[in-house]
């Protein structure tokens, strides 16, 4: 018995002895390959991860941005021309409104009372003036009377002479024929002159009825500025009075704004353009419109004209021009007054190298590596020089380039790029961090999105890093 167990005693232990020795070797094996895939991983930690682009050749647009208002084409403040009480007032805010209709009535019994009291008062200058010429005319008749009695003095006094000069007359006859003349003359001329009187007093009455006249119609314009009526096809915008109100109002200067009624089927935005922005601007560019309200939807619009004169911003002083872009709504109603941004497109290049614009990145020209500083494309007499970093063999190569004109999106290169290379696009701390010749890892299916990248609420590198005046 003692021998069988200790025969299974000695089996145990061999087989635990081929055991252990099986495992030695596999782990003796084993082992260096673990090591080396821990210190791989232990490297590729050390590594920068990394996003990337195409280098491609497409277009870009440059744009100049400005502030603006959303408003109406046509905006007409409805005013009162009279001084009355609003008795009526049959349209409210958001009414829609054809020109002509009726938008509010005055009342008119004080108007009504002065036109009665101006067509009176003409009456009575018309009466006046048929008088003046009903005297003109009888002394009109009368003066040919007088002048027929001023002609037989002149023919008798005539006569007195010759007959005075064969003595068939004496001296004190053709005296009194003298005298009679003389009276015939005086008369006449004194009648002319009352005549002349009566004519002017005709000419007096004459201008006093077109007064009159002027007045009435001036009274009945007034009684008609009672029923106030929209000028334009519209909407009811605004209205500022209320039935019972008195309404102030002149003719030479404006009245109370009873309301304001305006034309939304055509808007438009009012921008404001920098002194350096201006000249740049011109008429017929394509214009894209962003209305604070509406978050990101893009409207688009025309550039139809840009202020000649600078106007002052009251809040801070700086000289701005005005711009007006008409806007395309869709047909959609929109709101006057709404705060909007537009980006005028002033130039579109087209067949050019562009890449993302978070891949440009500004580099201090005193901390790049030597052999870049004599690169080129870098301008040595600048703060800052402007470089992108391209995949190369797992590593991070720094390029300087020479770009254009960049937008929210896109940069065009000049110099330092072909198209089929990668550019480093991100994130952004990676890229203010990188330097020349860094190994980094690739991020592949946007893994770590939560990372801080430029499209994560980062500015961009290009946007964000220090130009100082120094970008190439």
């Amino acid at each position: 018995m003692l021998k069988k167990i200790f025969a299974i005693f000695l089996w145990v232990a061999g087989a635990g002895l081929v055991l252990a020795l099986i495992l030695g070797g596999a782990a003796a094996f084993i082992y260096p390959k673990i090591m080396d895939a821990q210190r791989a991983g232990a490297e590729r930690s050390r590594q920068q991860m990394v996003e990337v682009a195409d280098v491609t050749i497409g277009e870009l647009t440059r744009t100049i941005s400005a502030p603006g208002t959303v408003k109406p084409r046509t905006e007409v403040n409805t005013t009162s021309r009279v001084s009355a009480k609003l008795i009526r007032l049959p349209v409210e805010e958001g009414d829609m409104v054809r020109e002509g209709d009726i938008v509010a009535e005055l009342d008119r019994k004080e108007l009504e009372a002065r036109l009665a009291a101006e067509e009176a008062r003409m009456l009575a200058d018309q009466a006046s003036l048929k008088a003046s010429q009903a005297s003109l005319a009888s002394d009109t008749a009368d003066i040919e009377g007088v002048k027929a009695s001023r002609d037989k003095a002149t023919a008798d006094f005539e006569r007195q002479q010759e007959l005075f000069s064969t003595g068939d007359v004496s001296q004190s006859d053709l005296d009194a024929t003298s005298a009679e003349l003389e009276r015939q003359r005086a008369t006449f001329a004194a009648r002319l002159a009352s005549i002349e009187g009566t004519r002017a007093s005709v000419e007096a009455a004459r201008a006093r009825v077109a007064v009159a006249q002027a007045d009435v119609n001036q009274a009945k314009e007034n009684l008609d500025y009672t029923i106030i009526r929209s000028p334009i096809n519209g909407i009811v915008t605004q209205v500022n009075s209320e039935v019972g109100e008195v309404v102030l109002g002149t003719i030479q200067n404006q009245g109370t704004v009873i309301m304001t009624i305006a034309d939304l089927s055509e808007m438009i935005v009012e921008a404001e353009l920098s002194e350096f922005d201006a000249p740049k601007a011109k008429e017929g560019q394509r214009v894209r419109v962003y209305v604070q309200s509406y978050g990101d939807r893009q409207f688009t619009g025309e550039l139809r004209r840009v202020g000649l004169q600078s106007r002052m911003n009251q809040q801070d002083g700086a000289k701005y021009f005005d711009a007006e872009i008409i806007l395309d709504t869709d047909g959609e109603r929109m709101f006057s007054g709404l705060t909007a941004s537009v980006d005028i497109e002033i130039e579109t290049m087209t067949e050019i190298v562009v890449v993302p614009s978070q891949a440009v990145v500004d580099k201090k020209f005193d901390e790049l590596p030597r052999k870049i500083q004599k690169h080129e494309n870098i301008d040595k007499d600048k703060l800052y020089a402007r470089v992108v970093f391209v995949l190369e063999d797992g590593k991070a190569r720094m390029y300087p380039v020479k770009v254009s004109a960049s937008d929210l999106k896109s940069t065009a290169v000049l110099a330092g790029l072909e198209t089929g290379q990668q550019v480093i696009v991100g994130p952004f701390k990676a890229l203010l961090s990188l330097k020349d010749d860094a190994k980094v890892n690739v991020r592949e299916d946007n893994e770590d999105e939560d990372e801080d990248t430029s499209a994560e609420g980062e500015p961009s590198a290009l946007a964000s890093s220090k130009t100082d005046g120094g970008g190439v």
